[in-house]
């Protein structure tokens, strides 16, 4: 018992990339084969437009296999298994006539669920999809499990309908529906007699007559992982957001429902595993640790509690044994573990661990158990290198290499050697004396008072940066800072975002030249988000212009994970703004339908006044109008006066 070192051993570590936990380090889903020794690991990750599925060889560290979905297919559900092996796997012929040929070979394979219903097979030894299993789920694929003959199979959608497969001829057997909703898991017993179906709920079906046996409620979110003890008794859950394992009574001669024991670690489990000669559980929590327990399904021992606290804390157990792997460089750097599985090695008493990311993670044997003493060890620290973003590590050897060859253009230190340097000395006259010549340039400068010293030059050089290029000679300036690595060189061309000059630009640019700049837009992109509207204009640009010359690159994906995870971060932010933007775009119409409301009324008022001016002045004009009429008349009466004088002199 107690805390024991372990140093790093070059034979099983292997140069890891980077993680945090497997989420962060962008795996799906992952998981060990159900070999005894753990031979092989499989994981599903982004790619370009589709999912990738990668299998590793946990003995050599290397790739073994891959595959990628196809016609926009993704993948909803990983699981382990073997199929029978006729010889005629993955080709076309006649189903009848393979049946009829007996084989007891079986194949390794993984069972992919995707989003269309369908279930693919992949087979190890062939390298390519045996078999296809379709026209049963119209939903995606929640989860598939095979029975150790590899004849026949179970898979659960989001329709709930669980179904029963025949795989040696590729179709639907049996169906019927599940009695919980929105079913997530489904675990097969040892003895292929029990079948456990989860959502919220965990349920128990006996595959004779497809019903129910038992029922257990306890998960307060959603069942993440089911796991069979080796003699079919007891069943392991762990759910969404929860530290808690589960140990549930799974026999069918009783009716016990509840949970025998609950396990408890410090983190949310992530994972769970049975020995399959103990009955030993382990969990792998959230921030990399692993936790183990002996005799799981006993309860923990406690003096008979009086309240319900102390009852609650006595069915609870700590692990017996953790595994922790710390930095070298610091022991409060922890290095998280991806996944764990219980293997053979030292008769049963070990555990396969993986570290590191979806690049190349690497792959351990850690003993849990004191060789000499035969106890459990409580507390297990590793000590191994850390875990960085790139294929070589930052302390290996090949990378104190690169960084001491690769060093960026500097022309501080840099002396230019012009006419002046190798000018001829001044005539001498016969006395001895020298000739005055003409003064130079810097006593010309000294004359007109513009001396400046060395450091102040330096400075203003440095304040005033490199001007943009011209858009003629765009394409040979990018090509001269990618080439000696010049970052302010670089900044100035990338000022250039009209879609015209970088679609010409680009198109111009040596192949050579294509990943350097794409990283180094990539790196600009993430380190200011600010400039994100015009660098996008350069990453679409030889995106679509050298997507013949990418598709040969064979780390591509690698090398873009972190652009990958960089847009999936803003994306996730957009329906937010959308939703924010819509509400702003709400009050900003009822501002403006309030002023101009108020508009309106203040111009009624002001007609208004308008109004009576006009009254005004059509009473002025009315009296204008009686005053010319007076005239008028005084006139007539004038001319009839005058008429009448005439007609008395007449």
């Amino acid at each position: 018992m107690g805390k024991q070192q372990f140093k790093s051993n070059p034979d099983t570590s292997s140069v890891t990339t980077s993680a945090t936990t497997a989420v962060s380090a962008g795996i799906l889903f992952s998981a060990f084969d159900e070999s005894p020794g753990a031979e092989f690991f499989a994981l599903v990750t982004h790619s370009i437009g589709r999912h990738q599925l990668r299998i590793f060889n946990t003995r050599s560290g290397t790739v073994s296999n891959d595959y990628s979905s196809e016609n926009k297919e993704s993948f909803t559900s990983l699981s382990w298994g073997n199929v029978v092996d006729s010889g005629d796997l993955g080709k076309p012929g006649d189903s009848k006539a393979n049946k009829r040929r007996k084989s007891h070979n079986t194949t390794k394979v993984v069972a992919l669920g995707t989003n269309t219903g369908a279930i693919v097979i992949y087979s190890l030894a062939h390298g390519s999809v045996v078999k296809r299993l379709t026209n049963a789920h119209t939903t995606p694929v929640a989860d598939f499990v095979l029975n150790k003959a590899g004849t026949k199979g179970y898979s659960v959608a989001e329709d709930n309908y669980i179904v029963e497969w025949d795989i040696v001829e590729e179709k639907e057997k049996t169906k019927w529906k599940a009695n919980e909703k929105s079913v997530r898991r489904l675990a097969l017993s040892h003895d292929e007699s029990k079948l456990a179906v989860a959502g919220h709920t965990i349920s128990l079906f006996s595959l004779n007559d497809h019903k129910t046996f038992k029922k257990f409620t306890g998960h307060a979110s959603a069942v993440k992982e089911l796991r069979f003890s080796y003699q079919d008794d007891i069943l392991v859950s762990i759910a969404d957001d929860d530290r808690y394992v589960n140990v549930w009574d799974a026999q069918s001669t009783n009716g016990n429902t509840n949970n025998l024991t609950a396990l408890t670690i410090e983190n949310n489990v992530m994972h769970i595993d049975f020995s399959e000669s103990a009955a030993s559980v382990l969990a792998v929590s959230e921030d990399g640790t692993v936790g183990v327990w002996q005799n799981a399904s006993s309860p923990a021992m406690s003096s008979g509690p009086k309240n319900r606290r102390k009852v609650a804390r006595a069915t609870t157990k700590q692990p017996d044994s953790t595994i922790t792997v710390v930095s070298s460089t610091s022991d409060d750097e922890v290095i998280p573990i991806i996944s764990a599985s219980f293997v053979a090695d030292n008769d049963g008493k070990s555990i396969m661990i993986a570290r590191g990311s979806s690049i190349k993670p690497s792959f351990e044997v850690v003993g849990y158990f004191n060789d000499e003493s035969g106890a459990v060890l409580d507390n297990i620290v590793l000590t191994r290198q850390a875990i960085v973003n790139n294929l070589i590590s930052s302390g290996s050897v090949a990378a104190n290499n690169l960084k001491t060859t690769q060093k960026s253009y500097n022309e501080a230190s840099v002396k230019v050697i012009g006419n002046t340097d190798f000018a001829i000395r001044n005539p001498t006259a016969e006395d001895g004396t020298e000739v005055s010549a003409e003064p130079s340039i810097e006593q010309k400068l000294n004359e007109m008072g513009v001396d400046e010293t060395k450091d102040e030059a330096g400075k203003k050089k440095k304040s005033n940066g490199i001007s943009a290029p011209s858009v003629g000679s765009l394409q040979q300036v990018l090509v001269q800072a990618l080439h000696s690595n010049d970052k302010d060189l670089l900044r100035a061309c990338l000022i250039h975002e009209k879609p015209e000059v970088v679609r010409t630009t680009v198109q111009r640019l040596p192949t050579a030249y294509v990943i350097p700049l794409m990283l180094q837009l990539i790196a600009r992109f993430q380190g200011s988000p600010s400039r994100g509207a015009g660098l996008l204009e350069w990453i679409k640009a030889v995106l679509m212009i050298h997507t013949t010359y990418l598709m040969t690159v064979p780390d591509l994906v690698s090398q873009l994970a972190n652009f990958y995870q960089a847009l999936d971060a803003r994306l996730a932010v957009f329906p937010k703004l959308l939703a924010l933007r819509g509400r702003l775009d709400l009050i900003q119409n009822q501002i403006d339908t309030r002023s101009r409301y108020k508009e309106d009324n203040e111009i009624g008022v002001a007609g208004v006044y308008v109004e009576e001016d006009s009254d005004e002045e059509a009473e002025q004009e009315d009296e204008v109008a009686m005053s010319e009429d007076e005239e008028y008349i005084s006139e007539d009466e004038d001319e009839e006066m005058m008429d009448d004088f005439d007609e008395d002199e007449d």
